[in-house]
């Protein structure tokens, strides 16, 4: 099976699945499918896929997820301190503070972070609040 970075993917498609990056783990992570893709400005870092990526251009685009239950593999890390306030801006340009909460690993081989779990500012600081942000360039494609 063959996998594809983000820089090298020519169109994603409902049936495209999100991957795993790390070698020898490659475990899958959600379905594409009809996503919204994000613009999301001052993010915490991100795993970079090789050491010649330049991701401080290309880490600008996540996968937004709403409800955690929408992954087939995810996992979290302890609650975050001090990490980057990401300012996320929708389809509708209209543009939203996260209060980072927590970074996103794959939880089959606990590496990471590909994308970071957070609370708009203004909403209740209460789990069901949580949105996920899901790095588009820190993780592997599966064309199908």
């Amino acid at each position: 099976m063959s996998y594809t970075s983000y820089t090298d993917l020519k169109s994603v498609e409902e049936s495209t699945i999100v991957r795993c990056p790390f070698k020898n783990c490659h475990a899958r992570i959600i379905q594409v499918g009809t996503l919204p893709k994000v613009n999301v400005e001052n993010s915490p870092d991100m795993t970079k896929l090789s050491e010649d990526d330049n991701m401080k251009q290309t880490e600008t685009y996540f996968y937004q997820i709403d409800d955690v239950w929408e992954f087939d593999n995810i996992g979290v890390s302890r609650p975050a301190a001090e990490l980057k306030e990401p300012i996320i801006t929708s389809d509708t340009n209209e543009k939203v503070d996260i209060a980072v909460e927590r970074l996103l690993i794959c939880s089959e081989c606990d590496k990471g972070p590909i994308g970071f779990a957070g609370i708009p500012k203004g909403s209740e600081n209460h789990h069901q609040n949580l949105k996920y942000f899901l790095s588009c360039a820190s993780v592997l494609y599966e064309v199908k």
